[in-house]
């Protein structure tokens, strides 16, 4: 598949799922009541109008995030050799290296590292989030058991979970690629 393919699938994707949520989360609450977005539920947006915009320029940086990650890639990995999985994934992330829990607390001095790192990574996470989101709706829409067991600690524990398995397999194989670059063997 070539990389203008990849990219346009991955982006319908994402403004297929994330209207879809949107819509269904508009029909089960106008006024937002319902809600479970932290946006909503500890922000305190209370305004569809407000939110959209919120979630629209979010989804929009992933996207052009993304865009630069796929066409205009910089190379993430450090030249040095003997790297820890720890600090091979806070260089990827920050550019030098570090912990592995410096990435909890700082950010790339760097915009175009952040922005590559966060286009393969944010776009992972949204592409998760739509398979959970459309799933999710299509249960509560579809199927009364799922009616009785739904409640967003489910839902927040399935995205949240997800999306930290997801960033741990892609810097695990990022790692694996460091190393047979650098010719090390694990």
């Amino acid at each position: 598949m070539t990389k203008t393919t990849k990219f346009a699938i991955t982006t319908t994707w994402i403004l297929f799922s994330r209207a879809y949520d949107a819509y269904c989360t508009n029909l089960l609450t106008p006024d937002l009541s319902k809600e479970a977005n932290p946006l909503v539920t500890v922000i305190g947006v209370s305004s569809w109008t407000t939110l959209l915009i919120i979630l629209s320029v979010l989804t929009i940086y992933v996207i052009y995030a993304y865009f630069i990650s796929v066409f205009r890639p910089i190379n993430l990995f450090p030249n040095d050799k003997g790297y820890s999985f720890g600090n091979f994934v806070a260089y990827v992330y920050l550019g030098y290296k570090d912990s592995w829990t410096s990435t909890l607390y700082k950010f790339p001095k760097d915009l175009k590292r952040a922005n590559n790192y966060f286009g393969h990574l944010l776009t992972k996470g949204l592409v998760y989030a739509g398979v959970v989101s459309t799933i999710m709706w299509l249960l509560i829409n579809y199927s009364n058991y799922y009616k009785t067991i739904h409640s967003a600690t489910l839902v927040y524990s399935i995205l949240i979970g997800g999306c930290f398995i997801i960033g741990y397999i892609w810097n695990k194989n990022l790692y694996r690629q460091y190393l047979i670059d650098t010719n090390e063997q694990q």
